[in-house]
């Protein structure tokens, strides 16, 4: 906080006005609206101390600043409030979204808001071992996937958590630094999801053919899902191809894209992502109909085998499978 520093004018009787109690009479009447403006400043600062928004200050420094005039006392009232001061208490929006569900591995945001904060600081807490993991923009702990997230002259404070895991599961606090300090739990859920393409990893389609392809993600947390397909980084639903159609089922938790007539600029990765879901990808591969040919007849040939390879196999397997001859001795003739 910036604060503007003035001298305040105290009233300090003379050696005059003590030894004569008729001149200190008349020098006190005639000075009675400034001794009473200096007692409602006096009045007005210890408010303010017992509000928190300054420090108290001794006698002896009161004694020791000057008087310089009745209008420098008249400043003392702007001067001793701090600039971003708006006279109301912190306090919490609760239309953010309090319970967050993250897929293991995704990241996570958990998203306060906190009216008239004035020159308080904002915390994160995390409430099962006590650990202050930020405060403001600051982090305060060794893990890197923690951090905070704010925007300036915005009222929002985001905690950050990347790769999330199993243990990350739990409540956090975000926390103000008032007199009471003043809290506000989230809960953060971590599930296992993944969505998944029902296809092989990587496909060869014909040019002027068309793909489809379909994507479940039945394990996705909540009774709707929403679901998009991207083509490398760009999002299909964006692309300016014509012959494109996304088929999704959000409650059953399933999509289906659908590109007619095929070039060989469709080739690409393409991916499927799930509300608090990790995503699946599969690589096309767009192919012209003599590479396709060739592609089957090479296929093909490795599951021909030439004839006397296979004529040997044949001879061999009978000589193996062939009985062998007794070894029993015959018995001799016998002798008359």
């Amino acid at each position: 906080m910036r604060w503007r520093h003035a001298v305040r004018a105290t009233f300090t009787p003379t050696a005059a006005t003590e030894s004569s109690p008729l001149l200190g009479k008349v020098i006190s009447n005639s000075r009675a609206p400034q001794i009473a403006h200096e007692m409602l400043v006096e009045y007005f600062m210890a408010l303010l101390v017992i509000m928190g928004l300054t420090a108290p200050v001794d006698k002896q420094s009161r004694r020791s600043s000057q008087y310089f005039g009745h209008m420098a006392a008249a400043e003392d009232l702007s001067n001793l409030i701090p600039d971003n001061y708006d006279g109301l208490d912190p306090l919490f929006d609760n239309s953010t979204e309090r319970e967050i569900i993250a897929a293991l591995g995704t990241t996570a945001r958990l998203h306060c808001r906190v009216r008239h904060l004035g020159d308080r600081a904002v915390s994160w807490i995390r409430q099962r071992d006590l650990h202050i993991l930020t405060i403001g923009i600051m982090t305060y702990t060794n893990d890197q996937r923690f951090l905070a997230r704010h925007i300036d002259n915005s009222d929002e404070w985001v905690l950050k958590i990347v790769s999330v895991q199993p243990r990350d599961a739990g409540i956090y606090e975000c926390q103000v630094s008032t007199e009471p300090k003043i809290s506000l739990a989230y809960k953060l859920i971590v599930v296992t999801s993944k969505a998944q393409i029902l296809a092989n990893r990587e496909l060869f389609i014909q040019s002027g053919s068309d793909i489809n392809l379909t994507c479940i993600a039945p394990q996705a947390p909540g009774p709707y899902t929403h679901m998009l397909w991207h083509k490398d980084t760009e999002l299909v639903s964006d692309s300016s191809r014509g012959g494109i159609r996304v088929v999704s089922e959000q409650q059953m938790k399933t999509s289906n894209l659908v590109i007619s007539r095929v070039l060989h600029t469709d080739s690409g990765n393409y991916t499927c992502s799930a509300d608090n879901s990790n995503s699946d990808s599969v690589f096309v591969h767009i192919i012209k109909s003599e590479q396709h040919a060739a592609m089957q007849h090479e296929l093909g040939s490795r599951l021909d085998l030439p004839p006397l390879p296979l004529l040997l196999l044949a001879v061999l397997l009978v000589v193996l499978l062939a009985p062998t001859p007794s070894s029993t001795p015959l018995n001799p003739r016998a002798t008359p």
